[in-house]
């Protein structure tokens, strides 16, 4: 199955954000949990109905007419799973999306002018299922991205499927059903707070009996779906807004709130201070329509090393002061 996304189109810098989150201080890297890349390949698993189906992607063609090379490793091959697959993989890196509006809207930005030359091709990946991202976002609130890889893989782990491939396990992440039947302090052995504890299961237990539909989010437009996220426990802002980022593909979100933006924020553009949530929305009114991706941009810097960061500053200080 071949797809031929529109250029430009950055299939490395894309799968950088899922792949390989920033080292730490210490220099350990992050364990795969649900992302893998294999012998130049990406991998991931996929529910199809009651089975399983693990799928790889592999980048190919010249630079200027990129093509992704996607196969089925294990599960079911037939057509309709085949078609189930290729959708996917086109929805999760955005295939069809056309990045010159945003990259046009960025050459008015002295920062995101810059970064959108060193990423240029990134999309926003999306998860296969909004449940996925959902949890995920419930346990990161409020912790280091440390202990947040470390719960999600105890989950993953403890309540997940899996697939096996040449004697390699590959993860998918918890369903509905796993969760719903588990309790406070079963996750807490986990290390998952009670509060968070008590929202991710009555959450799976919603999704479970039908009462919430989370992927009927998609077809919702971006204002209503962020509302009706907010009208669960446990999800605030942040949450509905990396929901909407990370899974229902809407392209103006901002997580102004986030203390990592506000940090990237601050020193590209030489804040004497950390911006408050209401002085980034207000840089932000530049970026509308294509505030997830300005988002994403900056973010991506957390994943370069200082001298390039250093670099990057020094620069847009000399323009300021021609």
């Amino acid at each position: 199955m071949l797809i031929h996304p529109p250029s430009p189109f950055n299939f490395a810098q894309t799968l950088r954000f899922i792949l390989a989150p920033p080292a730490l201080l210490n220099g350990r890297q992050f364990a795969p949990l649900l992302d893998y890349f294999v012998d130049g390949e990406y991998r991931r698993v996929l529910e199809f109905g009651e089975q399983l189906i693990l799928y790889g992607v592999r980048e190919d063609g010249p630079p200027d007419k990129p093509t992704l090379r996607v196969r089925i490793l294990a599960g079911p091959d037939h057509a309709r799973a085949q078609r189930a697959v290729a959708g996917e993989v086109a929805r999760q890196f955005s295939t069809e999306l056309d990045l010159q509006p945003f990259y046009a809207l960025a050459e008015a930005d002295p920062v995101l002018r810059r970064l959108i030359v060193h990423f240029r091709g990134m999309r926003v990946p999306q998860a296969p299922r909004v449940f996925e991202i959902l949890i995920s976002a419930i346990i990161e609130q409020q912790v280091n991205l440390s202990f947040a890889h470390k719960v999600k893989k105890a989950l993953i782990d403890t309540y997940g499927r899996w697939v096996e491939f040449e004697g390699r396990r590959y993860s998918a992440f918890p369903e509905p059903a796993a969760l719903a039947i588990t309790t406070p302090r079963e996750l807490l052995r986990l290390q998952v707070s009670g509060p968070k504890a008590r929202y991710i299961i009555a959450i799976s237990c919603l999704a479970l009996d039908g009462t919430l539909d989370l992927e009927r989010l998609r077809q919702l437009e971006p204002a209503v779906a962020h509302e009706e996220l907010l009208g669960l426990k446990g999800v605030g802002h942040w949450t509905a807004h990396y929901v909407g980022l990370r899974a229902l593909r809407h392209l103006d979100c901002l997580p102004a709130a986030d203390v990592g933006l506000q940090k990237v924020i601050q020193y590209f553009y030489g804040l004497r201070k950390r911006p408050t949530p209401e002085r980034v929305m207000k840089m932000a009114r530049a970026w509308q329509g294509w505030r997830s991706y300005a988002t994403f941009y900056l973010w991506l810097t957390y994943w370069e090393n200082a001298e390039w960061k250093s670099q990057i500053r020094e620069e847009i200080r000399a323009q300021r002061r021609c």
